[in-house]
């Protein structure tokens, strides 16, 4: 895809070259990188001050995304689009696939953002690399000309839980590279002390490629979107599954009094919780997935000053439109939440902004941040929202 004619484009890179070339003061300082992996879809940004992972969705099978280490190039605010099949020129708005930013790191491959969000965290682009839109407005501006751009295909990672368990994920060689080899898998096993049985190694390898990820320990483990949240499950006689109460403490950060009621067992002398209390408490979803003994945790998991909070259903990540539960809020930050007939939801006696979903009263996060001056990050690659009081 590309923002502008080529005749333009062409300008801008020369105009770029030109001060690059005779300004003898010019210099990068420290250059943050951004790397793209394309098996797992994501985008990983480093600069000196922090870093951050999103999701994105990369170039389809028949349009890969360019392989490679780039810079970037240039960088536009609400970008036209010309359409490679037509020429058609589509103006910035909500029609044009490109979204509101761009940066362009070769040729007419550029980041950007979209118009279409269901599309991330798929093959979908013309090799350019789509975002949710609050996403790349966000890495628009802590991106800056020069900056180096990696464009990687890893299919394997070694995943640790908060106890120290390990695990191999591996994402399917979607460009057919033949990296999903057993040899290879076998090696990084190997390689990080992973144990794994023949029988389990043959059962997992028959989904390798089609399951996403696919992950490889002994018996079964939890994980959540990118993350291993624990590698030691156990599953009781009557086939119910109880995970090591440190993983689910360690990954949540969850107090000991909120989970003192749950069911736990003690094998081995380790405590294990059961998973569907830890869904009725904490309001996340697992799903198991007997074929490759993985059970997934699913769920919007919001934080405050570092303590896991709640959890929520209504999220938009596209738009940053997410609400957080307003009684498990304002009772944590030390606030009284009450109903007025007249006023509706009062928190110390004042109206506030809020919506009803499923007869539970939620505050949208930019407006609670607005309001009451909190700084809110999102992590809209594993799913957290994270409140913190300036």
């Amino acid at each position: 895809m590309q923002p502008l004619q080529a005749k333009n484009r062409f300008v801008i890179v020369f105009v770029i070259f030109i001060v690059l070339a005779f300004n003898t003061t010019t210099s990068y300082g420290f250059t943050n990188n951004i790397t793209v992996n394309i098996p797992s879809r994501t985008i990983y940004f480093v600069s000196q001050m922090m870093s951050k992972l999103y999701p994105i969705a990369v170039g389809k099978i028949v349009s890969t995304s360019p392989l490679g280490t780039y810079r970037i190039i240039n960088k536009q605010v609400n970008p036209k689009w010309i359409s490679p099949w037509t020429g058609e020129v589509i103006p910035s708005g909500p029609d044009n696939p490109l979204g509101y930013r761009w940066m362009g790191f070769y040729s007419d491959y550029g980041i950007h953002g979209n118009n279409m969000p269901s599309s991330i965290g798929t093959l979908a682009s013309s090799g350019c690399i789509r975002m949710y839109e609050a996403d790349v407005e966000e890495l628009f501006d802590m991106v800056n000309y020069g900056d180096i751009v990696n464009i990687v295909y890893q299919t394997m990672f070694i995943k640790t839980s908060p106890t120290g368990g390990k695990a191999l994920f591996v994402y399917p060689d979607f460009y057919k590279k033949g990296l999903n080899t057993r040899q290879s898998i076998k090696s990084q096993l190997q390689n990080y002390g992973i144990k794994v049985s023949y029988d389990t190694f043959e059962k997992l390898y028959k989904y390798i490629n089609v399951k996403d990820p696919l992950v490889f320990s002994e018996g079964y483990k939890v994980v959540k979107s990118n993350e291993l949240v624990s590698s030691d499950v156990y599953r009781s006689q009557d086939g119910q599954f109880y995970m090591d109460v440190g993983d689910l403490k360690g990954y949540l950060n969850i107090d000991d009094e909120k989970i003192k009621d749950l069911k736990s067992v003690s094998v081995d002398n380790v405590s294990y919780v059961n998973i569907d209390d830890i869904a009725n408490l904490t309001g996340l979803k697992f799903v198991v997935d007997n074929d490759t003994n993985t059970i997934k945790m699913i769920g919007n998991v919001i934080y405050y000053d570092g303590k896991f909070l709640s959890t929520t259903n209504y999220v938009d990540y596209q738009n940053r439109d997410i609400y957080i539960p307003i009684k498990e809020f304002f009772t944590a930050a030390g606030h009284t939440v009450e109903w007025d007939s007249q006023k509706g939801v009062t928190v110390d006696g004042k109206s506030i902004k809020y919506k009803i979903y499923e007869s539970k009263s939620y505050i949208n996060q930019k407006d609670l941040k607005s309001l009451y001056g909190l700084n809110i990050i999102i992590d809209s690659s594993s799913n957290k929202i994270y409140i913190k009081r300036d």
